[in-house]
């Protein structure tokens, strides 16, 4: 009977800590509406959408089209998140026509998936489409100075915590910049990239209740580094010592 109980309250637990998170989500950068001829683009999935990004141009063909035209899109980098994130960054095979609009598909998605930007709005899912302009950036963006960890956050809400280091971004370019961030566990040196969107001017590492880039443990030592890219694939990469820190401690939500 203790055992049955027992199992009964972990799967009450586990319940309760996704009940306010979706089972899925596919988010494609760059989310402007307007791109570079050299453009890049990088597919995230979340939750069980993650098998889909494992699986592009495998199972899931993923190309731009415009008209009759199609362009394959080509998986040149695959990035495994520690807490529900998978991303892929992909390159045109040919070249993108000035003047063209084109818009992102992916073929034999499940039927539990959509690929689409919510417009809140007008509260409805738009897809993801493009206007090619007749440029090319091949500038790097960039570095001011070297970020800086400005506060840690923990904060435990009901359907499970909340855990960020945030550093500070020390790069300009266009609105469209991404951050290549790479954390080193010290204890098993184990390696995890994942591109992260800012927000405004600050880099947060970690997770939200529902899922994230880095899943930072308790007592753990950590050491990241970050690289700056624009939306063409223009990368400045990281100089210099890299930065020391370790998880947040727990704090109790609205103290």
């Amino acid at each position: 009977m203790k055992k049955v109980l027992a199992l009964f309250l972990v799967i009450l637990v586990t319940f309760s800590a996704f009940a306010d998170c979706t089972f899925n989500g596919i988010y494609v950068y760059p989310g402007s509406k307007t791109i570079k001829q050299n453009s890049i683009f990088i597919i995230t999935g979340y939750g069980a959408s993650q098998e889909v990004i494992l699986g592009l141009n495998k199972k899931y063909d993923v190309y731009l089209k415009s008209g009759d035209t199609k362009i394959k899109l080509l998986v040149n980098e695959t990035n495994v998140g520690q807490f529900y994130l998978t991303q892929a960054l992909l390159k045109p095979e040919t070249e993108l026509v000035p003047g063209q609009d084109y818009q992102i598909l992916i073929d034999n998605l499940p039927e539990y998936e959509q690929l689409g930007n919510f417009n809140r709005s007008t509260r409805k899912t738009e897809p993801y489409s493009y206007h090619v302009l007749a440029l090319k950036d091949i500038e790097k963006p960039q570095i001011l100075t070297q970020p800086k960890l400005i506060r840690k956050t923990f904060v435990h809400y009901g359907c499970g915590p909340e855990v960020f280091a945030i550093f500070s971004k020390p790069a300009t370019d266009t609105p469209d910049l991404i951050v290549k961030t790479t954390l080193k566990d010290l204890i098993s040196k184990k390696k995890t990239t994942f591109y992260i969107n800012p927000v405004g001017n600050e880099i947060m590492v970690g997770h939200d209740m529902c899922s994230g880039e880095f899943n930072l443990e308790l007592g753990y030592n950590y050491e990241i580094e970050f690289s700056f890219m624009d939306s063409s694939g223009n990368l400045t990469n990281w100089t210099g010592k890299k930065i020391r820190f370790t998880r947040p401690k727990e704090k109790v939500s609205g103290k």
